[in-house]
């Protein structure tokens, strides 16, 4: 039996882990252990409808931590410039209720795409996530977690850790317990870098997803008029000087807060996030990119599945089969973002317009109306078929 844990690293994915197992396993000790030089990323701050009932399950009232941390209600993400430069905007609401139906409906021709925006219901629990400012979420989580053993301390070495029967790797990207593990890439995914400013705007109640030359551009909106502002790309296409400047083509005119944040990363995941006495936990297992807000939303599912199987005599198993699953969804999810393309304006684009991915999309659609999802169920997969104007009425 597990009666010890170390978490190696501290921020999101280190207090939001400590919490929820100080909440889920009140016997459990937890020791976390976090340097206090490390900033944090600032992405990922545009989450899914899981993160609303994991803040219900640590018994945090929303008012108090979406205070905490600038956030809003995210009623959809509104994507424009993928299909083709220029395309009309399409909003990808929380819709649940009667959307099976009504797709029925447009695929046969009876209805416009538009008109599935009149079942959006903002009280249906599933209705809506938020935008938050992930480096002052974990704030409150920690203020609410009692019983865990904090340490500020930079790590150099392994043998500096206290002894514990389980370690938690939450040190994100750096992977400072882990780095040394079997890496799966996916070699499909073009994006690598991203740039990122935050500026001053309105507060909207949308993400946004804007295609760019080489990649994309992402607008989260907070409720004290931040936005975070980050330009996704391909180094294989365009240095990061380069971005700089597309980004400020675009963005350049706005009132800007920050000085630029540079972030970079293998597309892929850990073959094993489990593996003796030592896990994964976030960033740390594995990333493909940040494309629907799915950085912190598999990290919500990574710690409820961490908490599910702890005490399992084969939790490793466990544990990396569903992480394993879940990231590579996240993966074939984001491909058909740009697989189903019609753009040809760039070489990064035209990677992607001579991939048939119309195919595979319909048979997502088709699957997922009959498994039970891990994260992204078939109406959001059926909205790409919307967005990029794909009908299949058989």
């Amino acid at each position: 039996m597990i009666q010890s844990v170390c978490i190696v690293g501290g921020g999101t994915s280190g207090w939001w882990t400590a919490g929820y197992l100080q909440k889920k396993h009140p016997k459990l000790h937890i020791t976390l252990i976090e340097s206090p030089k490390i900033p944090t990323s600032g992405v990922g701050e545009s989450t899914m409808p899981n993160v609303r009932s994991f803040f219900e399950e640590l018994g945090i009232k929303e008012d108090d931590w979406i205070a905490s941390c600038s956030g809003v209600r995210k009623q959809g993400n509104v994507k424009t410039n993928f299909s083709q430069v220029g395309d009309d905007p399409y909003n990808f609401m929380f819709i649940h209720k009667g959307f099976d139906e009504w797709f029925d409906k447009y695929n046969k021709g009876k209805v416009d795409k538009y008109s599935c925006y009149d079942l959006y219901d903002p009280d249906e629990w599933r209705g809506f996530a938020y935008h938050i400012d992930a480096a002052q979420s974990w704030q409150i989580v920690k203020e609410h977690t009692e019983n865990v053993t904090h340490i500020l301390k930079q790590i150099s070495s392994v043998d500096e850790l206290p002894p514990a029967d389980l370690y938690i790797d939450c040190s994100g990207l750096r992977r400072l317990l882990t780095n040394h593990r079997e890496h799966h890439s996916y070699p499909d995914t073009l994006t690598n870098t991203c740039v990122v400013r935050r500026v001053k705007g309105e507060t909207k109640y949308h993400s946004e997803t804007i295609g760019r030359d080489y990649g994309w551009q992402f607008n989260v909106y907070l409720s004290d008029g931040r936005i975070g502002c980050g330009y996704v790309f391909s180094d294989k296409h365009i240095s990061i000087e380069q971005a700089k400047e597309e980004w400020m083509k675009h963005n350049g005119k706005k009132e800007i807060l920050t000085d630029w944040n540079v972030l970079k990363w293998n597309p892929g995941r850990l073959v094993e996030s489990w593996k003796d006495n030592v896990v994964a936990v976030g960033l740390s297992s594995g990333f493909v990119e940040p494309m629907e807000a799915n950085g912190l939303s598999l990290l919500v599912n990574q710690i409820r599945t961490l908490s599910r199987v702890l005490q399992k005599n084969n939790a490793s198993k466990l544990y990396n089969r569903h992480v394993n699953k879940v990231h590579d969804e996240v993966a074939d999810f984001i491909w058909h973002h740009y697989a189903c393309t019609s753009r040809n304006d760039t070489d990064f684009w035209k990677h992607y317009a001579k991939i048939d991915g119309e195919t595979s999309l319909w048979k997502r659609i088709k699957e997922k109306t009959k498994l039970e999802p891990y994260l992204y169920p078939s109406y959001v997969y059926a909205y790409l078929a919307i967005y990029y104007g794909l009908k299949n009425d058989s």
